[in-house]
């Protein structure tokens, strides 16, 4: 089980919306202390909740999620609520293009999630601690390609050589829309700050579980969710104030230019 902070970290989503969610029976706790009325989640409500989160982004109504997901209507009526959506798109092109683009990233996961989440997939490791340059800002998940860039302009003004990337996911328990994110490149040796970017030594963390997975730069992806469930069966719990980080590894064949490989870590402790 995960508190409702832990949850949001782990998700991205607020504190502020989980209980909203609650409160319209959308996504209730999986435990609720009848003492202390902490609300407490379990890893396999991730999927629910990236459910919810995919439907919100094609335009549905809460009500109309909340409908879905209880199974009051059938499949072929949310086949026909697709279709409609998708023709409304197509009608207004201009002012929808966001929506089919969502439409389609939302197809690109149902076709590739789940393929790389197996608890054998996941590695117990001490990471080191890391000398990195970060750019950190409160924005969309879709900005990090701009975050990078701008980070790796810095980085070719000061004669430095780029190398792996690597984000930071911090818990935003208030955020809406936007999250805390901070994207980073390792150093080679130190060199001066200048704000926005900042050098700063990543801790060491002696035990990090971590997870390869294939994703997409242009929508959410579910393989925190696959590690949540690791980390809940296998008894451990997650460190608290260490970001969830990501890091971008190099791969030679994939196709599609949004796509990328990398290794997701949360920072654990025996439960």
């Amino acid at each position: 089980m995960f508190k409702i902070s832990e949850f949001s970290k782990i998700s991205q989503v607020s504190v502020k919306t989980l209980r909203y969610y609650d409160q319209l029976n959308l996504l209730k706790p999986a435990h609720t202390d009848q003492i202390t009325g902490y609300r407490y989640y379990s890893a396999d409500q991730m999927f629910q909740l990236n459910r919810i989160l995919a439907y919100k982004e094609l335009g549905f109504s809460l009500d109309q999620i909340g409908r879905m997901i209880g199974e009051q209507i059938s499949i072929e009526q949310i086949r026909g609520m697709f279709r409609i959506k998708q023709n409304e798109i197509q009608s207004i092109l201009d002012k929808e293009q966001a929506k089919l683009a969502r439409i389609k990233e939302r197809l690109w996961h149902l076709e590739n999630e789940g393929e790389n989440l197996t608890s054998h997939d996941v590695i117990l490791k001490e990471v080191e601690p890391q000398l990195v340059l970060s750019y950190r800002q409160r924005t969309s998940h879709r900005q990090i390609p701009e975050l990078f860039k701008q980070l790796d302009d810095y980085l070719r003004d000061s004669g430095q050589p780029a190398s792996s990337r690597l984000v930071l996911w911090h818990g935003c328990e208030e955020c809406e829309d936007d999250i805390d994110i901070e994207v980073a490149r390792p150093l080679t040796h130190d060199m001066p700050s200048r704000p926005p970017f900042t050098v700063k030594r990543l801790p060491a963390v002696p035990m990090m579980a971590t997870l390869i997975h294939l994703c997409r730069t242009t929508g959410p992806c579910t393989a925190s969710a696959g590690l949540a469930l690791w980390i809940e069966r296998n008894g451990y719990r997650m460190k608290e104030n260490e970001p969830r980080r990501e890091l971008y590894l190099p791969h030679e064949k994939l196709e599609d230019p949004e796509a990328y490989v990398a290794e997701v870590q949360i920072a654990v402790e025996r439960a």
